[in-house]
């Protein structure tokens, strides 16, 4: 027997399919996951939903989930079947690689020391130790405009009076 990995199947069934429709596709998915001695660890029926495009000439289609351990044949099998059926208008099958990993944590940060160690990486900065002594930038008054400068001289005796 080979290795059992996990795998997630969506499939999309034709909204106007019927319950037997649906049914006919669930027991063969569920048949070969038998057949090849895998296991169903979750089924989901997700309902009508909304398509973000058009599949098929249908705005609209009946999600199916399942969860499933079984082997890599099982696994083409069901992907064969899938694509021969007429109700299901899309489907994906996707190995599940993130489900046995466990959340790596980070260690805590430790303080080394209280010193001035941070005005070593960036010269000329010092952080206030008190919080009180932090003040709030006041906004400064606007710079004096300057005035324009005058027209010169020569323009004034040119002109023609």
């Amino acid at each position: 027997m080979s290795n059992l990995l996990k795998y997630d199947v969506i499939y999309i069934l034709d909204p106007n399919a019927t319950s037997e429709d649906a049914a006919a596709v669930a027991t063969k998915v569920e048949q070969i996951t038998a057949d090849a001695k895998g296991t169903i660890l979750k089924k989901d029926d997700w309902g009508k939903r909304r398509l973000a495009y058009l599949v098929q000439k249908h705005r609209e289609g009946h999600y199916i989930f399942y969860h499933l351990s079984l082997s890599t044949d099982a696994v083409a099998e069901i992907q064969r079947n899938l694509r021969l059926m007429e109700k299901v208008i899309k489907f994906s099958i996707v190995k599940d690689t993130i489900s046995h990993l466990k959340a790596k944590v980070k260690p805590a940060r430790v303080k080394t020391s209280t010193g001035t160690e941070g005005s070593a990486s960036r010269p000329g900065y010092s952080r206030p130790t008190n919080p009180s002594t932090i003040r709030s930038a006041a906004p400064s008054a606007p710079a004096p405009v300057a005035p324009a400068p005058a027209a010169p001289a020569s323009e004034a005796q040119n002109s023609p009076a």
